[in-house]
């Protein structure tokens, strides 16, 4: 009976342990996700602020272009209009 009196303790002890050590581990991943959802937002905001930089430098491009070459911008229109006008009509 010496035996289960001290095994009692010890559980206890061990039990103790564990939550401590759940705990610590719950604040460790509670600390990684605001580091990891920090730096994806932050990744987020900077791929936000590049794809629209290079939807304006593609405007400004196409915009150019056609300004240079404003008769082959129509031709081009002018047979997509005709494509698309067959696709339509075949559907």
């Amino acid at each position: 009976m010496t035996t289960a009196n001290t095994a009692t303790p010890k559980t206890n002890s061990q039990s103790d342990d564990l939550s401590y050590q759940i705990e610590a581990l719950r604040a460790d991943m509670s600390k990684l996700m605001a580091t990891v959802s920090g730096d994806l937002s932050d990744g987020l905001d900077e791929a936000g602020r590049q794809i629209s930089q290079t939807s304006r430098d593609a405007r400004k491009a196409a915009t150019d272009t056609v300004a240079e070459h404003p008769l082959a911008a129509m031709g081009i229109a002018v047979g997509l209009g005709v494509l698309l006008g067959l696709i339509a009509r075949k559907g």
